[in-house]
């Protein structure tokens, strides 16, 4: 796990990098280069007027948004602009994407020009709906924060953040938006970037094992396995639920309260050895989260533990030494997840060709891909059931696909076959 993986100075030859500095001066220099660009081809007038808000979107970005998500230390003071793996391995997903979209929508005879168009659509669409979709789902979490803050935060993305359903779904209806926006098939370019989409998802799950979210359950078969360093989201879900400790507590049906008992021990465990903890005695747990010290550590580190522990009414600080620097084994979900999308990557790319009807390829993608991912869900352990089940909100979403892809399905087969493209 490796969450940040570098900072961008703060300062450089002590010029800030954000807001009134060295990026801001990029950007007006790459505008003077392009006005004398446009000058020389004779097409300063319509074209110079259509660019000029992107442009000004970018400096107010350097300069009003990209400061606030800079990293500081406790004290207040600026690291500089972190370099998430998340956001790079999005990013690398994005362009293998677009990629693999242009080079299949060159057999076919679609421009690279149109595919790049489209791709910022769906990139907008699918980082909107992504956002948005955590928001929701973790809404209590931004509950916390001061109104004016909230906001901030529901912005803020350099801290992760991005539930890759959500994206695939904001992308699907930017692209359909597109599409009909600009008269074109949308089965027909459905089934173009659904590959583009899957290895995508490909690359975003490996962002998600940088990060440690999207996490799997305590692995206790002979399985593969992974464990994650202290302060990562698995380390931190173990350490709440006493199982670090080596104790399991109740647990409500919906998994968001539990109850203030033990329920079994593990012989030799921390728990055992420090409280002679045993069933039935009360439980309780509270945790802080220790930052790097400037000058002294690494800041993109995983932060540090502290823990208070009540067990039978004895509570007892447990410092980062005291406790295990590493989570108990967990399934490598992400990875699974990985290699879901790859696989499917690359069973889509050989069906598109024998297909009868456009969509039916998009529409194989999304069924197999909700079926493994309601899978997957079986040993996940980060999210808790919905709608008073069992089934967490992503398996009612695979559920909501597969019956949509199903419909899609057999609306095309009663449909006389048709391709707008001839498929290599």
């Amino acid at each position: 796990m490796r969450s940040t993986l570098f900072y961008i100075p703060h300062e450089i030859l002590g010029l800030p990098l954000l807001g009134f500095g060295w990026l801001l001066l990029a950007l007006i220099l790459g505008c003077i280069g392009w006005l004398v660009l446009l000058y020389r081809q004779g097409r300063l007038g319509a074209e110079f007027m259509s660019g000029l808000p992107v442009w000004a979107i970018a400096a107010g970005i350097v300069v009003f948004i990209l400061p606030v998500v800079e990293s500081r230390w406790p004290d207040g003071e600026p690291i500089g602009l972190p370099v998430r793996g998340y956001g790079i391995m999005v990013l690398m997903g994005l362009f293998a994407g677009i990629g693999l979209t242009i080079w299949r929508g060159a057999q076919v005879g679609v421009s690279s020009d149109l595919i790049f168009s489209l791709g910022f659509w769906m990139m907008a669409g699918g980082v909107l709906g992504a956002r948005l979709f955590f928001v929701v789902q973790y809404w209590d979490e931004f509950l916390v924060y001061p109104p004016g803050e909230r906001l901030i935060a529901i912005v803020k993305l350099t801290e992760g953040g991005l539930v890759i359903y959500g994206g695939m779904v904001g992308g699907a209806l930017a692209g359909a938006l597109f599409c009909w926006r600009y008269r074109l098939p949308v089965m027909a370019f459905a089934d173009l970037i659904a590959p583009g989409f899957l290895i995508g998802s490909a690359f975003g799950r490996m962002g998600c094992l940088l990060n440690g979210c999207c996490f799997g359950g305590i692995c206790t078969a002979d399985l593969p396995a992974i464990s994650f360093p202290q302060g990562s989201p698995p380390y931190v879900a173990q350490l709440e639920s006493g199982r670090i400790l080596g104790v399991t507590t109740g647990q409500s049906h919906d998994g968001q309260t539990r109850d203030s008992h033990i329920e079994s021990v593990e012989p030799g465990s921390i728990a055992a050895e420090k409280w002679h903890a045993t069933p039935g005695m009360p439980f309780n747990l509270d945790y802080r989260s220790l930052p790097p010290e400037p000058g002294v550590d690494d800041p993109a580190r995983t932060w540090a533990v502290s823990a208070a522990v009540t067990i039978n009414d004895r509570t007892q600080v447990l410092e980062p030494e005291q406790l295990p620097k590493w989570s108990l084994p967990v399934h490598p979900s992400q990875i699974y997840s990985a290699i879901d999308s790859l696989l499917l990557c690359c069973l889509i790319l050989s069906l598109q060709p024998w297909v009868r009807h456009d969509g039916q390829a998009f529409f194989s993608a999304v069924l197999l891909h909700g079926i493994a991912r309601f899978t997957l869900e079986f040993i996940r352990s980060d999210e808790s059931g919905k709608f008073g089940t069992a089934l967490t909100i992503s398996q009612w979403i695979s559920i909501a696909g597969v019956t949509l892809a199903i419909v899609g399905f057999l609306i095309t087969l009663r449909r006389p076959a048709y391709r707008a493209w001839i498929w290599q």
